[in-house]
């Protein structure tokens, strides 16, 4: 057997596995079975005069090798079959994945107006091109390749349309699952499963990790198979299917139990709701539990509620307003002023930027004439919205909004305001500490809790669960307020707070989550597996001219305890012509950067359009094709 490719090992690191790419041999599983370990596995199935490959191959081995299995329609995925594909391998995909496959362009076109306002919450590893297949499966097929018989089953979960392939190769029963299962019982990534729950008329945005209700069953369906050996799209063999699959079941339904328990969806969807979703994972006898209602009562009346807005009133009339989603909000405050209640708005606080808060900030800052206020974490993306993706993004963008420094405290007529950081539903989040007469504290807290729980039922809001950032962090400012205040999440008619047992419970859960997560993530921070930006392009959408540079960056959150080199690979696509080079960036632990990427349109491409940029991310032991990705809109 040869030197061939890279494989991955295992080693400990700050108590995680984490895994390593190195030179080592491809592994000859049996005289009809080759494993080729790389960022996507390489898998050759038969012999020198015929042979299929599963995933991909690497460069040397695709020569005789007829047809390539795909389980997925994931870019970061099928990008790895690209060599095999170009020296004349047939393609064979799962036919529920057919239109994200042959007719990407559709999704990208109609993404540059879709990333605004988005409640679907659905990755966008996209092809950037249409792939040529020439066969589509579904469950039952069959079909012979390499002088092996394979079977087809649906196995939907990590994404909609997944299949797995089952054949006997040389006396071992062998299931190719795709991203199905990660290692000994673990998960590539949690956030890939956000999806919609219409039994419980859910949608996209409020269902976390919905498709695990998925994964489940097709998880079953392969141990029903009885296979010898799992041969996932990455990670390493699973020579124990029995026991891997097994553990990865009760992971997942610890997890989920253990985050049904401190939802903030209970308030607003009631027992009833989550019980249906909460038995899709769990099963359709299990016990539920939910955090009971914590205690609540009447707004006072010196806090005007409209909608998801709120206006401070002040004994002389003076408003200060908190988030404006809607018309009806300016058209209540205008009322006001008419019936004399109030003089005048001083300012505007936006809590975070999603749609329903911030639509028509810009919007009542005119109309009032008065300025915009956020803290820093977050003042670019009310200021430059098209420049992210993030779930329910505006596409109002506000101007000259003022970003204050966390703790920054202004005196307002009789009140003291602290404006804070407060990354808890999303990473760009803000709270107002409100102090009246220096008597009771409010919280305004946006999104982040209702009486229920956390409202961390997003994942793609980037709900980070470092000490320092993401709901540890929230707690601990709330338990800082000793036992009298009140919270205020603006969808809720109420003030509410939590004792100091509420708090030890939210405390806790969110403790064991962690350790949940630490056993069902293989990575070394488990960040990386619930925060699908960790790399990402900025700006996402940017309009350009043909030809003339576009200069924009990947910025990385280093999630990990140690420090890390990542190296950032632009890739050419369609029409994208990238003028940068490979770059490597070291970051220390918890620290952010950035590395420069400069492309541009080709001349050569027809006008107008919709473009994709992609980019290769690499560190020790994190391996990720054509992972990041940026729109470029091309203008008349």
């Amino acid at each position: 057997m040869r030197l061939h490719f890279v494989c991955m090992i295992m080693a400990i690191q700050a108590g995680q596995f984490v895994m390593s790419y190195v030179a080592v041999r491809a592994e000859e599983i049996s005289p009809h079975l080759t494993f080729h370990p790389r960022a996507v596995n390489g898998v050759v199935v038969g012999d020198k005069s015929e042979s299929v490959a599963v995933y991909s191959a690497p460069k040397a081995t695709t020569r005789g090798v007829s047809t390539v299995l795909l389980t997925e329609h994931r870019r970061d995925v099928v990008t790895a079959a690209e060599d095999v594909i170009a020296a004349g391998a047939k393609v064979v995909a799962p036919e529920a994945e057919r239109e994200l496959i042959e007719t990407p362009h559709s999704f990208w076109e109609s993404f540059w107006t879709k990333r605004f306002h988005d409640y679907a919450q659905q990755s966008t590893k996209i092809l950037t091109e249409p792939l040529k297949v020439d066969r589509w499966v579904k469950e039952g097929d069959a079909l012979d390749a390499g002088g092996v018989s394979f079977r087809v089953l649906e196995t939907p979960g990590f994404t909609r349309g997944a299949v797995s392939y089952v054949a006997d190769i040389d006396g071992k029963r062998v299931a190719f699952t795709g991203d199905l299962i990660y290692g000994d019982g673990q998960l590539f990534d949690l956030y890939s499963f956000q999806d919609t729950i219409p039994e419980a008329k859910i949608g996209g945005y409020h269902g976390h990790a919905a498709r695990l209700a998925l994964l489940i069953p097709s998880l079953k369906k392969i141990a029903a198979e009885k296979p010898g050996l799992i041969i996932p799209a990455r990670g390493p063999v699973i020579r124990n299917p029995q026991e891997a699959i097994a553990k990865l079941i009760g992971r997942v339904e610890a997890y989920y139990r253990n985050y049904l328990s401190t939802n903030a969806l209970n308030w607003y969807f009631k027992e009833e709701r989550m019980t249906i979703k909460g038995r899709r994972v769990l099963g359709q006898d299990a016990d539920v539990k939910l955090m009971p209602l914590s205690v609540y009562e009447k707004t006072p009346d010196w806090i005007w509620e409209n909608s998801t807005s709120r206006l401070l009133i002040s004994d002389d009339g003076h408003g200060f307003l908190l988030d404006c989603g809607y018309q009806r909000v300016i058209d209540g405050v205008k009322q006001l002023m008419k019936d004399g209640l109030v003089k005048q708005v001083d300012g505007i606080f936006v809590t975070h930027y999603h749609d329903d808060h911030t639509n028509m900030v810009q919007a009542a800052a005119e109309e009032f004439g008065c300025p915009i206020y956020a803290t820093l974490e977050y003042e670019d993306i009310l200021e430059n919205p098209g420049a992210y993706h993030m779930p329910a993004t505006t596409d109002n963008a506000m101007k000259d909004v003022t970003g204050l420094k966390s703790g920054h405290k202004m005196k307002w007529k009789e009140y003291e305001l602290e404006f804070q950081f407060y990354p808890g539903q999303t990473l760009y989040h803000g709270a107002l500490l409100v102090h009246r007469n220096g008597g009771t504290p409010y919280y305004f807290v946006g999104d982040a809790f209702s009486p229920s729980g956390m409202d961390n039922y997003c994942l793609l809001n980037r709900n980070l669960l470092h000490d320092d950032t993401g709901y540890p962090f929230c707690l601990k400012k709330v338990r800082k307020l000793g036992s009298d205040y009140w919270l205020i999440n603006e969808h809720i008619p109420y003030v509410f707070r939590f004792s100091e047992k509420e708090l030890d419970y939210l405390e806790t859960n969110l403790q064991k989550r962690k350790e949940i997560l630490d056993e069902l993530l293989p990575w070394d921070d488990i960040n990386y597996g619930i925060d699908e930006q960790w790399a990402t392009f900025y700006p996402r959408g940017v309009s350009a001219k043909v030809g003339e540079p576009i200069e924009l960056q990947v910025r990385i959150l280093n999630h990990s305890p140690v420090a890390r080199t990542f190296t950032v690979t632009p890739r050419k696509s369609r029409g994208v012509d990238v003028l940068s080079k490979p770059q490597e960036i070291t970051l220390q632990p918890r620290q952010s950067g950035s590395v420069p990427v400069t492309v541009s349109v080709s001349k050569s491409e027809p006008l107008p359009g919709t473009f994709v940029v992609t980019a290769d991310i690499d560190s020790d032991g994190m391996h990720f094709l054509s992972w990041a990705d940026a729109v470029i809109r091309i203008e008349d």
